[in-house]
């Protein structure tokens, strides 16, 4: 890959983690924020990599203001770059690797068109179908609506594996209903390294409100990954990684010795398609009880810091107790998230130019009504069990002994939050915020 290519990409890459920063501190709980909350228990869940697909395939087909507007908040410098990033994650990054052992990955869209619009232009086709793996096909929201939701929600059952089986309603479309977009990504992936049943036991997780709820709790004690930050811990769990690379392969060293040399290792930031990929769960806890805001204030202000944070990461022998938990979040209201973020062009029906999305909205003279956003929505499943984690999103044991001297407590009894990271290229596949794991 060219200097200037792994240039665009870092910077695509890094938008799409600063999305994820921002997104998860607006659903971080606070006494101004109205959003968080919204889920079971005050438990949120989202999928970065599935809103920023979302937004980038709507990119593809804006022009104008309302294309610069999206490229500044997705923190790109073209559609194109957009386009190419996009195919490097559904290709490499959100590969399935299920076959070898590794992750079971589903990643894709879909473009619902109404026949009044004549189809989607080729130009935005070919891309939704080669850089985000959408599938396009007409419906008549006008006269057969619920035929057209159904269509819909039977693409999102099969995309989520029946995690999800709706995300769309009869009440969401009318006759004034264009274009539905959608993506959804699916990820489940064992433990490196699982938990035991048997170890599995009842405690005491305490709320942000004083209260206390009673919680199913997995314990592991054991050399792991950690960062003990001021405020804050940072703890890593490998899911099964799949077949096994040569050593050294794709390890971000300096050097790699016996290879003829101590030549300089290029380590490439994104995996080859014969490559496996590294998927980690990244659990951040605060030392407070009511420390999550503060928290995640300070890993939340920008991409680099995050990437520090984790690079602070050695391996100490952790005694930890991490409880089992399940969110089901509907964020119903994505849009006026996005635009209280700085995203409110594509939602004006006045100012919103998508006319690279359906044919002969680009040409001059045009006389069919303009496309706007009218509403963004998506909803994520997350489950983490002893054996390991099962998540899907839409847009649209008994020890004996002593503890070594320097053993990290890491014992997950009050809010916390998560990551779910694939490590070559830094791509947050799912984030989220556990207020009450028993909700």
């Amino acid at each position: 890959m060219a200097t200037a290519d792994v240039a665009a990409a870092a910077a695509a890459r890094d938008g799409q983690t600063a999305l994820a920063l921002r997104l998860a501190k607006h659903l971080a709980p606070n006494d101004d924020n109205d959003t968080a909350g919204a889920g079971s228990g005050g438990n949120v869940a989202f999928s970065p990599v599935s809103v920023h697909a979302a937004l980038a395939l709507v990119a593809a087909g804006a022009r104008g203001a309302t294309l610069e507007q999206l490229l500044a908040f997705l923190g790109a410098p073209s559609a194109k770059v957009l386009a190419d990033f996009g195919r490097r994650v559904s290709d490499r990054v959100l590969a399935d690797r299920s076959d070898s052992g590794g992750p079971r990955v589903l990643f894709g869209g879909g473009v619902w068109v109404d026949a009044s619009r004549g189809g989607l232009a080729e130009a935005f086709c070919d891309i939704a179908t080669e850089s985000y793996k959408s599938e396009a096909r007409t419906v008549s929201f006008t006269e057969e609506p619920a035929e057209a939701v159904d269509m819909i929600n039977e693409w999102v059952k099969k995309a989520t594996d029946n995690l999800i089986d709706s995300v769309i309603s009869a009440s969401d479309v009318d006759a004034d209903t264009d274009l539905v977009l959608a993506n959804a990504v699916y990820f489940k992936g064992e433990w490196l390294v699982p938990f035991q049943p048997y170890c599995t036991s009842p405690g005491t997780f305490h709320l942000l409100d004083g209260g206390h709820a009673e919680a199913e709790f997995m314990p592991r004690f054991a050399l792991m990954q950690v960062a003990c930050m001021d405020g804050f811990k940072v703890l890593k769990l490998p899911y099964m990684p799949g077949r096994k690379e040569a050593p050294g392969a794709g390890l971000p060293l300096k050097r790699r010795r016996g290879q003829g040399g101590d030549e300089e290792a290029k380590a490439s930031p994104w995996p080859n398609a014969a490559e496996v990929t590294r998927y980690s769960m990244f659990v951040f806890l605060p030392d407070a009880r009511d420390g999550i805001a503060a928290m995640v204030d300070v890993v939340t202000v920008a991409p680099a810091f995050l990437y520090g944070i984790l690079a602070e990461m050695k391996q100490k022998y952790v005694n930890l107790k991490l409880p089992k938990f399940q969110i089901t979040f509907n964020w119903g209201k994505l849009d006026d998230a996005l635009s209280r973020l700085g995203l409110s062009l594509p939602f004006s029906p006045v100012a919103a130019d998508l006319r690279g999305m359906c044919k002969g909205d680009d040409s001059d003279g045009g006389s069919r009504q303009p496309m706007f956003l009218s509403k963004v929505a998506h909803r994520a499943v997350v489950k983490v069990n002893e054996s390991g984690t099962e998540a899907a999103a839409v847009t649209f044991c008994m020890r004996g002994g002593g503890y070594p001297s320097d053993t990290v407590e890491f014992i997950a009894d009050h809010p916390f939050t998560f990551f779910i990271m694939e490590e070559r290229s830094g791509v947050i596949v799912f984030a989220g915020h556990v207020l009450d794991p028993t909700k």
